[in-house]
């Protein structure tokens, strides 16, 4: 996952999981469902707010959001 120093903040962004436009690096993921080829939408998420889980027995990665 590539990060990057700072959000583009242009169009009113706000970071989907703390809803702040604050700055901070960022990581882009991917949208479900928008694959088109090999491109696909993705959203700016600020990176301190990625709080991932790995269920290794099943091999699934989840976000904690609370």
């Amino acid at each position: 996952m590539r990060v990057f120093k700072e959000p583009n903040l242009s169009n009113g962004w706000k970071c989907p999981i703390c809803g702040t436009d604050k700055e901070g690096e960022i990581v882009l993921v991917g949208v479900i469902y928008t694959e088109d080829g090999n491109n696909m939408e993705a959203e700016q998420i600020h990176l301190s707010c990625i709080n991932l889980l790995y269920d290794k027995p099943s091999g699934v990665l989840y976000q904690r959001v609370v």
